[in-house]
């Protein structure tokens, strides 16, 4: 990332994109800022060292700085400096049309000044220079002064996602059933798979998130990088694509991920998003990770009841807030 100024706060608090020299300020500065989140997921603060130093090193600055002069820079990377340390960070995915805003971060002994604010208006500020569409991040539900700061630059509320978290040694098994199987998703299958997620999910979220067959590729630089391993799955009943989900696991610190989890609405009862979710949790076991999160829509009642009866249990709360840009 380069080094470009982007402006100041009223205290002297200074906002600028990342650098490598940052790192072991972050590493300090996670925990401090979301300690409840990672009771659910968990903290490798090696794997973070080890992410970092990827997208830094050699490879990873080459891809970035090609991205960049290409016009597809696909992330942007800011911190808030005061007193020569990293006390506040943002960051933007870009996906097609949308700019996620994640890792919003304050230290708390810098906070109610004005720091949020600003990396936030800079991070809105790149979506619009990239002609994104909109932004959207997700915040916790109780966390009530960010949700405070994002009001009043314009997000409202559109969602809220539910994490349940388990222990894989105490999951409970689901039923065993003849008619539904899953396996790997294979590239054959991205139509099938695009169509039923067009049937299945909420149309608005659909549209929100920019959703097109490109969702379900992964991007190049996460395949060059490989912060995670990732799994997609599909449940077939009589020949037919029937289910859809997603996995994701680090390091065995870290909580693996179950998500997307799609279904036929009409087939449902042949135990489909039980199947997709136990062979997520096979998929998750192998990275030897000893608990396991899903991220669920809490509209998606049938799905929260069907993961209570597996023995996962409701852990957080999140909002998706979205502003036109």
């Amino acid at each position: 990332m380069g080094k470009t100024e982007l402006g100041k706060t009223n205290d002297n608090v200074l906002v600028r994109d990342f650098r490598k020299s940052d790192l072991n300020d972050l590493l300090d500065l996670l925990p401090k800022c979301f300690a409840k989140e990672f009771e659910v997921t968990g903290f490798d603060p090696d794997h973070t060292r080890d992410m970092v130093n990827r997208a830094y090193g050699i490879t990873g600055r080459l891809f970035l700085g090609l991205s960049r002069l290409c016009g597809k820079e696909p992330i942007k990377f800011l911190v808030a400096e005061a007193d020569s340390e990293v006390v506040g960070t943002a960051i933007v995915n870009s996906r097609g049309k949308v700019g996620y805003i994640s890792a919003v971060m304050v230290h708390p002994d810098y906070r109610r000044r004005g720091v949020a604010t600003r990396l936030m208006k800079n991070a809105i500020e790149y979506v619009q220079k990239k002609r994104m569409s909109r932004a959207v991040l997700h915040v916790e539900s109780t966390n009530t002064p960010a949700i405070s700061v994002y009001t009043k630059l314009g997000f409202r509320a559109f969602e809220h996602i539910a994490y349940f978290v388990g222990e894989t040694d105490s999951m409970r098994a689901p039923e065993e059933t003849n008619e539904v199987k899953a396996r790997p998703f294979q590239e054959d299958d991205l139509d099938e798979v695009y169509n039923l997620i067009r049937a299945s999910e909420d149309p608005n979220r659909l549209m929100i998130f920019d959703f097109s067959k490109k969702n379900l590729k992964t991007p190049f630089w996460q395949r060059l990088l490989h912060y995670s391993t990732q799994k997609k799955i599909v449940a077939v009943l009589d020949g037919k694509i029937v289910g859809y989900a997603e996995t994701s696991y680090t390091t065995p610190k870290e909580a693996g991920s179950i998500s997307s989890i799609q279904a036929v609405a009409q087939d449902r009862s042949s135990g489909i998003e039980r199947a997709l979710i136990s062979e997520g949790i096979k998929e998750i076991r192998k990275g030897g990770a000893n608990r396991i999160r899903v991220l669920v829509a809490s509209s998606k009642q049938e799905l929260i009841e069907k993961l209570k009866s597996m023995g996962f249990r409701e852990s957080l709360v999140m909002d998706g807030m979205l502003v036109e840009v």
